[in-house]
């Protein structure tokens, strides 16, 4: 079932090439007249986006990402196309708009909520809890000019997220506050993936669009470019800009390699992360089964190398480890020259998050390296139960998500049964007796 759907959606803008500000200067541009340019912001729009769907918008500045919303949203209409909305909308485009400088912060949010529509009982309680999620507590009482910048800002996004809506439009929100706060945001964010709530997203910051989102979206110059999996669309995005723009989004995507200690003799040439069909990936859902490829190259003669990995978490941490000399593997002996390929497959059961890999190789004992790297391959793991950790004391905080499930049911008598007691003491003396 889609929540929203677009039909050929086409929006224009007249942008004067005069701006007047002064009595005189209008009077006098009625004589002359003022001459205008179009600028086609959307140009035949056609999109569905699934219930319960999270869909990244990605595109330059001035490709119509931000305007598509706005039109989703109602806030402009549309000069050709039909836009249809199932369910029920928050539209997190200008964080704080509407706040009064003079109202204190609590009193901003009451007045936030009662425009958000959120439920009657509810209001003291989510009123309270915008204010803690945004940190401003100690503020509650201070009037929002004496706030900075970037308070407003948290305390905008932490009240809109207190609405309970089926539809989220959200556009450049996950840059707003310190790291502690974006930590909570991405905390609530796969919260609402788990619930099911429908999500447009716009932002410039890939990383998030592959961490978060199911389907990515690249317009280009107000029409769609691509649509599809977020690193396939983001692959394509990269091809298109400039040489440097694309290295500085690539060193986003894609962790540096580090050399971070090499002896010789032997080297890591390239690695990759395959997806169960065999297709090169950048994300994994959490209990998949991914396989890191490796090719090697021996410079020398080189008898039974090993081969190691370690798979590190964001803050550099690592969360698994493994080499072919603890898995039973052995390698033959490798000639100059030679490259070896060593795929290690292992089970992605890590919480939502980036994750990249460090390759070793070592002689037959151990006790050298040949070559020691950093980031030879990454991977964002998604679809995860875990929580980050700043996460409410209800939440699964965890490093791992070990796939667990829980039953329950009825009984009716809790009191120990003396025959089953007794036939386990019988079976202990018959195993005693046995190996007497």
């Amino acid at each position: 079932m889609h929540a929203i759907e677009l039909h050929d959606i086409h929006k224009t803008f007249r942008i004067p090439h005069e701006v007047h500000t002064t009595l005189t200067e209008r009077i006098l541009s009625g004589f002359r007249g003022t001459s205008y340019e179009r600028f086609e912001a959307l140009r035949g729009i056609s999109l569905t986006v699934d219930e319960g769907s999270f869909v990244g918008i990605i595109g330059g500045n001035g490709s119509g990402k931000s305007t598509l919303l706005k039109i989703v949203s109602g806030l402009l209409i549309p000069d050709q196309g039909e836009v249809r909305v199932d369910g029920s909308m928050s539209a997190l485009l200008e964080l704080g708009l509407g706040f009064s400088s003079e109202l204190t912060v609590r009193e901003n949010v009451e007045l936030y909520a009662a425009v958000l529509g959120y439920p009657r009982r509810e209001v003291q309680q989510r009123v309270d809890e915008a204010i803690s999620f945004a940190g401003l507590g100690r503020f509650q009482d201070a009037k929002l000019k004496n706030l900075s910048t970037g308070m407003r800002a948290r305390l905008g996004f932490a009240t809109a997220l207190q609405s309970e809506s089926d539809i989220m439009l959200l556009d450049e929100i996950l840059a707003v506050g310190d790291a502690d706060f974006q930590l909570k945001c991405l905390s609530v964010f796969e919260d609402f993936k788990r619930r099911r709530k429908t999500m447009l997203l716009v932002s410039h910051d890939l990383g998030q669009v592959q961490r978060f989102c199911d389907e990515a979206v690249w317009l280009r110059e107000g029409r769609v470019a691509a649509v599809g999996d977020p690193d396939a669309v983001i692959a394509e995005y990269l091809k298109t800009v400039g040489a440097e723009a694309a290295a500085v989004a690539a060193a986003k995507e894609a962790p540096e390699t580090d050399k971070s200690w090499s002896q010789g003799g032997m080297r890591v040439v390239r690695g990759w992360i395959e997806s169960e069909a065999g297709r090169e990936v950048g994300r994994v859902r959490s209990g998949d089964a991914p396989t890191l490829v490796v090719l090697a190259e021996a410079h020398a003669a080189i008898e039974a190398p090993i081969l190691g990995f370690a798979i590190k978490a964001e803050d550099g941490s690592v969360v698994y480890a493994d080499n072919t000399d603890w898995l039973g593997v052995r390698t033959e002996r490798l000639r100059a020259g030679q490259v070896i390929e060593i795929r290690a497959r292992f089970v992605g059961a890590l919480r939502n998050g980036r994750y990249t890999v460090q390759v070793g190789l070592a002689n037959s004992e151990s006790t050298a390296f040949f070559d020691l790297v950093d980031g030879v391959a990454g991977f964002v793991v998604h679809g995860s139960l875990c929580r980050q950790p700043g996460a409410d004391l209800l939440g699964r905080v965890s490093h791992a998500d070990l796939q667990g499930r829980m039953a329950w049911r009825v009984v009716d008598d809790v009191t120990p049964k003396p025959d089953a007691y007794q036939s386990r003491r019988s079976v202990g003396e018959e195993r005693k007796g046995g190996l007497r």
